[in-house]
């Protein structure tokens, strides 16, 4: 009995089976309503961008008329995130990070993100996320393939045929695995042409992105692939083999995530936005008191001649800069324990199939941390730039001139080259050795396979 009459024999008999053709038309049915959603996301995260972008322009239209009259006119900026060209595959965390900033010169940089700070959001609807194409692949994806392949030898012990099979000139072990390649040319090869149209059409642009996309879910069948042939090694009986998938499916996808992620609360406890929130209320209501009362106590000082921008705006200047120095030892220890948290959670995922899957289609969608901790470190970097703007002009004891203002710079978010790509290559290689060692723990139960 050859490898190709066996892969032969699988592939007539899974066409044959009438779930097949009802499994791929429901998961083409669940992957089109996944793609019109995430869709849908992006026209509507796009539809807000531009009304930020609009009243941006208004704001500086408007402010044009106090040029000439205060040393500077900053006017409020808007920094937006826009979605990424594969966003409407994986929404991700796009939804727990800012997408748009509050840009002021003169306040404070915990003014900067004060919409996510409010947390007006549901948290119930982002502890569940949204339906999108990422969901389909992570919970869905491997139930079609146990489906179509957890009896892969069960089903031979169980009708007693196993021993004639065996009597053939063909080793245990070479056979289920030709069994899994069949039936995953058969399963996963179709899915994985859906998931791939289904992103094409909800407008997912990059060619490159779609690539990505495609290895990813390769890869990903495959490791359910090796599981199943795992499952094969010990159940007897079909339905002890259903029972084995959907335990592993609950413990692989729900259950070690929840888990997990409860352990590092418990190790790495996140800090707590509402007291960074309080402790810069308190800290600021302390430096203003500080402020006025050195203000009160200090003698003005004489000049030979009167500036053009008065002193009381160099000292209101000054303030400011104090004001930052005093805040920046709270907003910096919180960072670092947000940044603490994060590396032992970027760490983790590695041990988790599916959230290194989860993790590599944010990455390729763009919703992922990096991508919105980039946007805010750049609108940080901004904010400290329009700052040294207004200090140019008290510098230079002259006020902003109208030509200035107008070439005023403007936000642009720079995508942070590679970042993304690494990412997806080390959930790739996580995915792949998870899948090397079901199959190295398979190899080693092969004798089993010779047990009727």
């Amino acid at each position: 009995m050859s490898s190709l009459s066996v892969a032969g024999h699988e592939v007539r008999r899974l066409l044959r089976d009438r779930a097949l053709p009802t499994l791929l038309t429901l998961l083409l049915a669940l992957a089109a309503y996944a793609a019109w959603n995430g869709r849908a996301w992006v026209e509507q995260r796009n539809a807000a961008i531009g009304v930020i972008q609009l009243e941006e322009q208004h704001t500086h239209d408007r402010s044009r008329v106090f040029v000439g009259k205060a040393p500077s006119v900053l006017p409020r900026v808007q920094p937006v995130l826009p979605p990424a060209a594969m966003a409407s595959v994986s929404i991700g965390q796009a939804e727990a990070y800012p997408y748009t900033a509050d840009v002021v010169a003169l306040g404070d940089r915990t003014q900067l993100f004060r919409n996510v700070w409010a947390d007006i959001g549901n948290p119930a609807a982002r502890a569940a996320g949204r339906f999108d194409l990422a969901f389909v692949i992570v919970f869905l994806l491997p139930l079609v393939i146990l489906a179509a392949s957890y009896d892969l030898w069960a089903r031979e012990r169980e009708r007693g045929i196993a021993a004639l099979v065996l009597s053939q000139p063909v080793a245990a072990g070479r056979l289920i695995a030709v069994k899994a390649l069949a039936r995953g040319a058969v399963v996963l090869l179709p899915a994985g042409v859906i998931l791939v149209g289904a992103a094409a059409w909800s407008g997912a642009e990059s060619l490159a992105g779609l690539g990505l996309l495609s290895l990813v879910i390769l890869a990903y069948g495959g490791f359910w692939l090796a599981v199943a042939v795992l499952i094969g090694c010990f159940a007897r009986r079909t339905t002890e083999a259903a029972i084995a998938a959907g335990g592993v499916w609950l413990l692989i996808v729900v259950m070690a995530p929840s888990l997990t992620l409860a352990a590092v609360n418990l190790a790495v406890p996140p800090p707590s936005q509402m007291q960074l929130a309080t402790d810069v209320k308190a800290r600021l209501a302390a430096t203003a008191r500080q402020q006025t009362l050195h203000r009160r106590s200090a003698s003005t000082a004489v000049r030979s001649s009167t500036p053009v921008i008065p002193d009381d705006v160099r000292e209101a200047y000054a303030d400011l800069l104090a004001t930052d120095l005093d805040l920046a030892p709270l907003i910096e220890s919180h960072e670092r324990a947000q940044d603490a948290r994060r590396r032992v959670l970027d760490n983790v995922r590695l041990l988790m199939p599916a959230v290194a899957v989860q993790d590599a289609l944010d990455r390729i969608a763009g919703s992922d941390a990096d991508r919105a901790l980039a946007f805010q470190d750049q609108v940080h970097a901004f904010w400290q730039a329009r700052r040294l703007l207004h200090k140019a002009y008290l510098d230079r004891d002259a006020p902003q001139t109208l030509a200035e203002y107008e070439a005023l710079p403007r936000f642009r978010f720079v995508e942070p080259a590679g970042v993304g790509r690494r990412g997806v290559r080390a959930d790739l290689a996580a995915l792949l050795a998870a899948t090397l060692i079901l199959l190295i723990a398979a190899g080693s139960m092969r004798r089993r396979l010779a047990t009727p």
